[in-house]
């Protein structure tokens, strides 16, 4: 363990040590750092003196950071060096408080080594020479004093509170300019100048049927010569609900194709499951003819696969004798 020695003129030592070690042990080891002989030593632990060199430390109760004050014997009269405000025959010299106090100090200059103040940013000094902290809106007379109100549960309370508040402000920030972005997007789509429809495409629509389900198809060819090179042209289905030239039927749906600088055309057709599986729905882009093809086929309904003929039977095997 270490022990702490303060000198007269509040110099502090360090001593290692152990509980099991003589009184005269110690002496010896304070000897060494302060140059001091070990008879003209004395030690006092609070409001004990270490007479019996012959006892162990453990025996006086000094443990690990304790704080041992080394003085001097005085000849011819008592020893009345730092006796504050105190009078021959009235008692002890170290009070428990007076301990206390200065473990206190010896502590607040351990933390002043180790914590730079000029880098905390709630710390500052007001024109009364008194010590505030910015954050928690309290008074301090010395950096001790504020030293250990950082540790207490207020400061810290305060800093989590901080950190939370940030963490939020930074996340409603980023949310504010990814809005910005999209919504300048949004500007510039909107800015962007179209192009002069010149009416609509030609197109062709062929009605076919499965020869072998009995499925209705439908094969649109629609001829865009004057588009551009890099454009292909787009094509979607939309409800009779979302369109607003006809009457809203739900037996129909439409379906779009639009590319620039044409017209936008829809072909009205029944409301009726497509059958998206492979080979039943294809698209196609001719870039060379500039004509665009699709070919949809309708789903069957249960109704239509049970009214479909029954395969006939299997021819009878000749048998020759």
């Amino acid at each position: 363990m270490e022990v702490f020695v303060c000198g007269p003129r509040e110099t502090l030592h360090t001593v290692a040590c152990s509980p099991l070690q003589s009184v005269l042990q110690l002496k010896d080891a304070v000897s060494l750092a302060t140059r001091v002989p070990v008879d003209s030593l004395r030690l006092r632990f609070a409001t004990c003196s270490l007479t019996d060199d012959s006892a162990s430390l453990s025996s006086y109760s000094l443990h690990d950071g304790a704080t041992v004050s080394l003085y001097f014997p005085l000849r011819g009269g008592m020893d009345f060096q730092n006796r504050v405000g105190s009078k021959p025959g009235a008692g002890g010299v170290a009070s428990e408080s007076q301990g206390n106090l200065d473990r206190r100090e010896r502590l607040r200059k351990l933390a002043l080594e180790t914590v730079d103040l000029a880098k905390d940013p709630y710390f500052m000094k007001n024109h009364l020479g008194s010590y505030e902290c910015k954050l928690c809106l309290t008074l301090h007379n010395n950096e001790g004093n504020y030293l250990a109100h950082t540790q207490g549960k207020r400061h810290q309370t305060n800093l989590a509170r901080r950190a939370a508040k940030e963490a939020s402000d930074a996340a409603h920030s980023t949310a504010a300019a990814s809005l910005l972005a999209a919504n300048a997007a949004a500007a510039a789509a909107a800015a962007r100048p179209r192009a002069l429809k010149i009416g609509l495409p030609g197109y062709k629509v062929t009605k076919q049927r499965d020869p072998d389900t009995g499925a209705r198809i439908l094969l649109f060819q629609i001829a865009y010569p004057e588009i551009a090179d890099q454009l292909q042209p787009r094509h979607r289905f939309m409800s009779a609900f979302e369109q607003k030239v006809e009457a809203p039927d739900k037996r129909w749906q439409y379906l779009l194709f639009a590319c620039e600088p044409y017209e936008t055309v829809a072909f009205k057709i029944p409301n009726q499951d497509v059958d998206k599986s492979e080979g039943r729905f294809f698209s196609n882009w001719d870039k060379d003819g500039k004509t665009f093809t699709l070919q949809l086929t309708f789903a069957l309904d249960t109704d239509a696969k049970k009214s479909q003929p029954a395969p006939p039977p299997p021819r009878p095997q000749l048998r020759f004798m």
